[in-house]
């Protein structure tokens, strides 16, 4: 005894961190409400009975979902009571989101938004502002993702847990087990200290209640504890190599723990003894123990500055075993329940577009806690019984319904009166559309229209929509279809005029063929077989050989986590071909083929597939699918293009990860399988095959020259990983691609993954008087039968082509937003109506300098058994350099700045521009007035000569001439000055267009976020009117529409009568005034400019102006476009004198 207790005397201090934790999921085996009734709120209680007892009792919490429930029905007493625990760190918040998200399906906005609700709530309740710990103990592999996006969020710490298990072996025994992870490159090559647990989230044996060898069930003894710390003791020296110090933390909870609160007191009670036995006794004097939050353990580690080895892999996928098993692969999650997967990914897009709206039009925010809480690693994984889908499923369409709600709120002030800018047939309905892309986007629209009654559509200019209709081959209507380029980041409308009969405008019938086998456009050519297969992909000189086929395995292994084929598969060969339809038209040439596959319990019996080619450089690719019982559908692609090793990219939203075929066998083909949140790329020679769903997928290496998706799993059995039920699943999904066949850049590759991913929303105007809008379809929409007195266009007034408005919410009085720059080269920020402040943490609370943790860092480690695999293939340029700009953006870097909204201006490069222009074509007209002068003094002085030499009676009879001649002289002038006419006249004709652009290019943000001005007053001001200079002989937007519609729909209900007298016309254009609403802010100078370039009227801010003048910039302006008119009449006058000098 005394031999050990002097070599433990030698031994250096060694510190065991219990950290006492509960791991609650809101849903799984049952719903949210039902944890949160029986378990949840009993553990919140129990923590604060607890923790009254004794200050130096802690715990950590991770779930603000469950948090937020209980503290909504607490008293002020209790609420402030846990407070205090919070205060004094008897209680520390790890994690911070609203959930522990699963890390394999979401996009990296999705993600963001999850923790941005957590720590918003923990903000406004207990005024933190930093989550220092990472806590995600329980999802399914861990995204490359994550240790970006916690880094950016401040973390200084995370802790995973479920990693292949052939890895984690390898990080215990090179004393890896923590290290420096380096993950997505956002702009920097950031990285977070990461602690992977050695074994589970559970306590070790040795303090587990039901797996105890230590203290038993009888009264606590000396003997007990001392037997216990020599347990501890040896538990430390057994897991000591794993570390880079002289630290252990050992979790002291598990699933719902300290539930009950005899138990719960029981189990701290124990923990108390081993410390305090361990205090006191002589035996342990180097082993100090202590009840800690996980922030004190990291803490201590840092203090040791430990030499940390660096990863820069992702961890997936999760692999482990069971007794008796193969290694089991969970990639099986990565499609279970498509449905649900897209009804979140659905509700995520509408939530960014609506916190867009609300921060821009009304400074508020938008609570996305359902879409939140769908990202828990239970939910949006599938990995849940049928009742817990439903709850989640009826959460998020209620949230749907809150944010369509909430848009109709912020926009129904925002189509103010107007005069009628173009005539309508009436009746007509109304879609508003919204695009929350900030550049202008052209997408493809539709609609579904009975076969017996055709449209028009009127775009927010007036003018006629291209349309082409399509067939429907599962039922009796056809698919009107119209491509838009529509104004970034804006609401437009669209008028739809309902016909009985076809007539101009209205919607062109497609050709149809059941015969035709290949459709094309300028981009692409795609060839398929008899039985409405793919063969090939031809582009303008490139050929690529793609054969496509339906594949079906056995899911008599596999479950709801682990995707395990007994065998590898067969092609379905139980589909019927129904029909095949080739439609080709002005807009769009599509191939649609419908497939029989009859299977008893279903109410559904076919299979669709729909090509859409529509003249862009992507197209459209949509399935709808189901599976029968217990099997797994997937669509398996082969080409002979496909080359060398490592072809395949998979892209978690961040960047694109190299992925490399390890061949396996048949029950181990989920080892190639990976999630692909933002897409994938198949490199085809040397073009990549670039695809971007709708909602994550599996995607997966069959062998070296083929890959398949995993689209659809309906399995009868469980896989005994804790859900005790198979996924029962029998809905019938829709899937839609957007797919690309190019040059594979970063830079490209982002722009087109934001532009698929991005979804257009067009909602029906079902009530004008209140301007209430729907997601309905359009039909049931209000029939107007009145004029459109109303604006046309909403615009939020943020555009660029080389930033991603990612998100943009009101915080705390002040706008908080992320930008994401595209561009492959640093570019500085500037965004015309927008001031940027501060660079924040992504959740806006702390300047983003506020000091993180720094590592001492040592050799890159991978993982042996794929060290080809995983790995990002456009790599990181750089570590962050300390003293970079404020606004600089590196490239590809996401930052979050607090920003203030500011009157839009002109940007000096702009009008610098312009003033260059004008002056070189001064120059160039002086020139032109010099020379032509020089000419015209010639000529002069030559005739003055001739015409000294002549008598005066011959002057008198050639003046007669002259005089008679005039009307024949003026024949050539007339001539000479046709082709200025006609240059002019078609400037004007496109001058419309031109105007068009530039209004959408420069407008003004309607932004009621003013300093010292309040909303209501804001928009008041939008409604007031304005003064107007009127320009001279300018027709207005509604009398060329109304002569245009006239022309061709005479008799309609709104026809103007086209035979009007022509000098009443002219005398109703001199005194018609154009009127245009002034914006909630408005820069007059941009119009002034406008005017100088002929693409506006001008406006005066303030009325009271309009009797003192213009300002001295105005003036200086146009006296500039005076002088140049001046100039070029002087020009044609010489001109036309000069030549008829030379006929005299």
């Amino acid at each position: 005894m005394w031999g050990f207790l002097l070599l433990l005397t030698f031994c250096s201090a060694f510190e065991i961190f219990i950290v006492p934790h509960s791991h609650c999921d809101p849903g799984w085996i049952e719903t949210v409400k039902w944890y949160y009734d029986r378990q949840a709120r009993n553990i919140l209680n129990n923590i604060v009975s607890i923790l009254q007892k004794d200050s130096r009792r802690k715990i950590v919490w991770s779930e603000t979902s469950f948090l937020k429930m209980w503290m909504d029905e607490q008293s002020d007493e209790k609420i402030n009571l846990f407070k205090s625990f919070v205060k004094n760190g008897q209680i520390e918040f790890v994690g911070g989101g609203y959930v522990q998200n699963d890390e394999a399906n979401p996009d990296f906005e999705m993600v963001i938004r999850q923790l941005e609700t957590g720590h918003q709530y923990l903000n406004k309740e207990f005024g933190i502002t930093k989550v220092r710990v990472g806590w995600q103990i329980d999802p399914f592999g861990h995204s490359a993702l994550t240790p970006s996006l916690w880094s950016k969020f401040g973390y200084e710490f995370l802790v995973t847990n479920r990693i292949n298990v052939g890895l984690r072996d390898e990080l215990r025994r090179d004393g890896n087990i923590e290290f420096l992870w380096e993950g997505v490159n956002f702009g920097h090559n950031e990285s977070i200290f990461t602690h992977n647990l050695y074994d589970h989230y559970d306590p070790p044996q040795v303090l587990h209640p039901y797996k105890n060898h230590c203290f038993g069930y009888g009264p606590i003894s000396d003997n007990i504890l001392n037997r216990c710390l020599n347990i501890i003791y040896n538990l430390f020296n057994e897991r000591k190599s794993a570390y880079k110090h002289d630290k252990l933390m050992l979790l002291y909870g598990d699933d719902f723990y300290y539930m009950n609160s005899d138990e719960g007191e029981k189990l701290y009670k124990r923990i108390e003894a081993l410390r305090d036995y361990a205090e006191k006794s002589n035996e342990y004097p180097n082993m100090k123990i202590k009840i800690a939050t996980a922030s004190e353990y990291f803490d201590a580690v840092k203090n040791s500055k430990p030499k940390l080895s660096v990863y820069k892999g992702d961890l997936l996928p999760y692999v482990n075993f069971r007794a008796g098993w193969e290694p089991a692969h969970w990639t099986g999650y990565y499609t279970t329940r498509p449905h649900l997967k897209q009804t979140i990914y659905y509700t995520h897009k509408l939530v960014r577009a609506t916190e867009i709206v609300l921060a821009l039009s009304k400074g508020k925010s938008f609570f996305a806690s359902e879409s939140s809480l769908a990202l828990h690693h239970d939910a949006i994984t599938g990995t849940c019984r049928p009742q817990v889908v439903e709850d989640y499923t009826n959460r998020l369409i209620d949230e749907q319904k809150s944010a369509r709600k909430a848009i109709n709120d912020a926009i129904k002030n925002k189509f103010p009166k107007a005069e009628a800018k173009f005539a309508l047939a009436l009746p007509y309905r109304v879609l508003i559309v919204y695009n929350p892309l900030n550049w202008e986007a052209t997408c493809l629209l539709h609609l579904e229209v009975s076969n017996d009654i055709f449209i028009q559509i009127k775009n927010w200019r007036g003018e006629y929509v291209l349309l082409q209709s399509v067939s429907n081959l599962l039922d009796d209507k056809k698919t009107v279809y119209m491509k838009l380029s529509l104004p970034a980041l804006s609401f437009v409308t669209l008028f739809a005029i309902e016909k009985t009969e076809y007539s101009e405008y209205c919607d062109e019938k497609s050709e149809e063929s059941e015969t035709d086998r290949s459709i094309k456009d300028k981009h692409f050519s795609i060839n398929f077989n008899d039985f409405g297969l793919v063969q090939e992909i031809t582009k303008p000189s490139l050929n690529y050989n793609l054969k496509q086929e339906f594949w079906t395995y056995s899911g008599n292994r596999g479950g709801a986590y682990i995707f395990h084929p007994p065998s590898n598969g067969n092609e379905i060969t139980d589909m019927s071909l129904d029909k095949i339809l080739v439609s080709k038209g002005s807009i769009l040439e599509t191939v649609e083929v419908v497939w029989r596959r009859q299977r008893r319990s279903f109410d559904i019996d076919y299979y669709y597939q729909k090509i859409i080619l529509y003249g862009q450089s992507r197209f459209i690719w949509k399935y709808g699918l189901y599976a029968t019982n217990n099997e797994e559908i997937l669509v398996r692609f082969s080409s002979n293009n496909i080359n060398g090793e490592k072809w395949l990219l998979t892209s978690n939203s961040g960047d694109l990860r190299e992925r490399k075929y390890y061949q396996e066998s048949a029950s181990k083909k989920g080892s190639n399988m990976y999630p692909a949140p933002g897409g994938f790329a198949v490199k085809l020679d040397d073009e990549y095959l670039q695809v971007f769903p709708k909602f994550s997928i599996g995607v997966a290496m069959v062998n070296e020259g083929s890959f398949e998706l995993l689209l659809h799993r309906n399995l009868g059995q469980d896989d005994n990983f804790g859900l005790s039920t198979g996924v029962d699943d029998k809905k019938f999904v829709h899937y839609h691609f957007e797919i690309e066949l190019n040059k594979l850049s970063q830079k490209s590759y982002w722009k087109s993954y934001l532009e698929a991913k991005t979804d257009i929303y067009t909602f029906t105007l079902s009530n004008l008087a209140d301007f209430s809008i729907s997601d309905k379809p359009w039909l049931e929409g209000e029939l107007i039968e009145k004029d459109w007195k109303r604006e046309t266009v909403y615009s939020l007034g943020f555009s660029s082509n080389d930033l991603y408005l990612s998100s943009l919410v009101a915080k705390n009085s002040q706008l908080v937003m992320r930008v994401l720059n595209l561009k492959d080269t640093s570019q500085k920020l500037s965004v015309n109506g927008f001031e940027f402040l501060n660079k924040k943490l992504f959740d806006g609370f702390l300047d983003a300098d506020t000091v993180q943790s720094r590592w001492d860092k040592g050799d890159e480690f991978v993982f042996s058994q794929k060290p080809d695999s995983s790995y990002p293939k456009f790599a990181a340029k750089g570590d962050r350099e300390e003293n970079e700009g404020q606004d600089l953006l590196k490239p590809f870097e996401l930052a979050t700045f607090e920003v203030k909204v500011v009157p839009a201006k002109v940007e000096e490069s702009i009008v610098e521009e312009k003033n260059e222009a004008i002056e070189e074509k001064t120059k160039e007209i002086q020139e032109t007035v010099e020379n032509e002068a020089e000419r015209n003094e010639e000529q002069v002085a030559e005739n003055e000569i001739k015409a000294e030499t002549q008598e005066t009676n011959e002057e008198t009879t050639e003046k007669k001439d002259i005089t008679e001649q005039e009307p024949r002289e003026q024949e050539p002038i007339e001539q000479e000055t046709t082709n200025p006419k006609e240059e002019t006249k078609e400037n004007e004709e496109e001058k419309p267009a031109i105007e068009q652009e530039s209004s959408q290019a420069d407008a003004d943000p309607i932004v009621p976020i003013i300093e010292n001005k309040g909303i209501a007053e804001a928009e008041q001001e939008s409604d007031s009117e304005a003064v107007f200079i009127p320009q001279e002989n300018q027709e207005t937007p509604e009398e060329e529409s109304k002569q245009e519609y006239s022309k061709s729909h005479d008799g309609e209900a709104e026809t103007i009568e086209a035979t009007e007298n022509e000098e009443k016309q002219e005398e109703a254009k001199k005194e018609k005034i154009d009127r245009i609403p002034i914006k909630d802010i408005r820069n007059p100078s941009i119009d002034i400019v406008k005017n100088v370039y002929g693409t506006a009227p001008v406006i005066i801010e303030n009325p009271e102006s309009a009797q003192t003048g213009v300002t001295a910039l105005q003036r200086l302006e146009y006296a500039v476009v005076i002088c140049l008119s001046g100039i070029s009449v002087m020009s044609i006058i010489l001109y036309f004198r000069s030549k008829k000098k030379r006929k005299e």
